[in-house]
């Protein structure tokens, strides 16, 4: 069964706009989510564009389709499903978060307690612990944690931003952060709008980007004798775009760079914002119009 994208109250909606001519406000829900299993905790805060546009019908698809991959292969490495896709009315709100708050919890579930029992065979199994040490292990077994976040974070008349940061713990020493990360979408279409600057610009950024990025460690470390290639883990002289998009906010482009993409895991997520002025000679003529520079 194809997904539906419009539901019979978004099509009246809009046919009732057309017919007088008013915009129709763009709306969103929330949906927030809490479970858990002996070895394993899932959470879900997710916001959603209504579907009382085309545009925000298309949205909300490709959103649907961000927490589908997200909650399918909830483990970040997985190159498969470990469940089917939804394929009811996913303008229906209950039955598209009921089926993926019990699929995701299932599995995650599963996965953890795969974890635990071998972990736990491992223990038991063992020559060196005493059974003192072995009991004091197998009580401190760390589970799984998956925190699916999907949130709008930044509006304008004419485009409108979400956010998908997703922290995931597999009982290591410490989680990550993963997900699709900044997504523009165009409100008219509901088409995201992927490409921002223009191919090469890279090098012709770099004082903006060296800037940027000597602020964020000049705000979190308190070490001011080191440089900022003592916080850098770069393959060359240069430092790249993230691979994330930019997310657009009232005063420029925010640049957000994943764990390890240019720095330890211990110096976080770099992270500032390149002025419009500033960045405009960079971005691609498609891009400026959308973001009306």
């Amino acid at each position: 069964m194809k997904n539906h994208l419009f539901s019979g109250m978004a099509v009246l909606l809009m046919l009732a706009a057309a017919c007088t001519g008013d915009k129709p406000e763009f709306k969103t829900e929330t949906r927030h989510y809490e479970g858990s299993t002996e070895h394993a905790t899932l959470t879900i805060d997710a916001e959603l564009p209504v579907a009382t546009t085309e545009g925000s019908a298309v949205m909300r698809q490709t959103l649907v389709d961000v927490m589908d991959n997200a909650l399918s292969r909830i483990d970040s490495y997985a190159k498969k499903r470990y469940f089917p896709r939804f394929e009811g009315d996913v303008n229906d709100t209950d039955a598209l978060f009921d089926y993926y708050e019990k699929q995701s919890l299932d599995e995650i579930g599963a996965l953890a307690q795969e974890m635990c029992d071998e972990r736990a065979q491992g223990i038991l199994e063992s020559e060196t612990l005493t059974d003192e040490e072995k009991d004091k292990y197998l009580d401190d077994m760390p589970g799984w944690g998956f925190e699916f976040n999907l949130k709008k974070v930044y509006e304008t008349p004419s485009y409108v931003v979400f956010d998908s940061q997703n922290y995931i713990y597999m009982g290591g020493a410490h989680g990550g952060i993963v997900g699709a990360g900044p997504m523009t979408f165009d409100k008219k279409s509901g088409m995201r709008i992927r490409d921002f600057f223009e191919p090469g610009s890279e090098e012709g950024m770099q004082e903006l980007l060296r800037s940027g990025m000597a602020e964020y460690f000049r705000e979190r470390m308190d070490d001011t004798d080191t440089t900022l290639e003592d916080h850098l883990q770069l393959d060359g002289k240069l430092i790249p775009l993230p691979k994330w998009a930019p997310c657009p906010t009232e005063d420029g482009l925010k640049l957000i760079y994943q764990q390890y993409e240019v720095a330890a895991y211990a110096a976080g997520m770099p992270e500032f914002v390149l002025p419009y002025k500033e960045v405009a000679q960079f971005l691609l003529p498609e891009a400026r119009k959308d973001l009306g520079l």
